[in-house]
């Protein structure tokens, strides 16, 4: 399945107008491409965005899996234990990690879902720049 950046990009743009500090189209694209040496204005955006669907626990170290997961079985229906499980190993992974800046955190664990989706072997929408 291959989507096209520009599409997306159009998507996010409400959101990202919102966020501080304002990214640029080179951070928006950087986020879909999952760039895992992002630069940090990416890696506020996620975090921003994460915000925005109200994803983080109070303590805003975790995601709540069970929202994430909500919105993730809309591509993976057949795939809801795995999406729960790669989500609390990743809430455990940044814990471990003992990450204290938000936007890293957020990065850190948008990285750690992409490669334990891809070990799962989901199938990862390629993005058509």
């Amino acid at each position: 399945m291959t989507l096209p950046m520009g599409l997306l990009v159009e998507g996010v743009e409400p959101y990202a107008n919102k966020c501080d500090p304002k990214p640029e189209l080179e951070h928006i694209e950087e986020l879909f491409l999952n760039k895992e040496d992002a630069q940090h204005t990416t890696k506020c955006l996620r975090r921003c965005l994460m915000d925005q669907f109200e994803l983080f626990r109070v303590d805003g170290r975790q995601v709540k899996t069970e929202k994430l997961v909500g919105f993730m079985q809309l591509l993976y229906p057949d795939r809801i234990e795995d999406l729960n499980e790669i989500a609390d190993n990743c809430n455990e992974r940044n814990i471990e990690l003992d990450i204290d800046e938000k936007c890293e955190i957020a990065h850190s664990f948008g990285m750690c879902m992409l490669k334990q989706m891809q070990a799962h072997e989901f199938e990862i929408p390629q993005i058509e720049q």
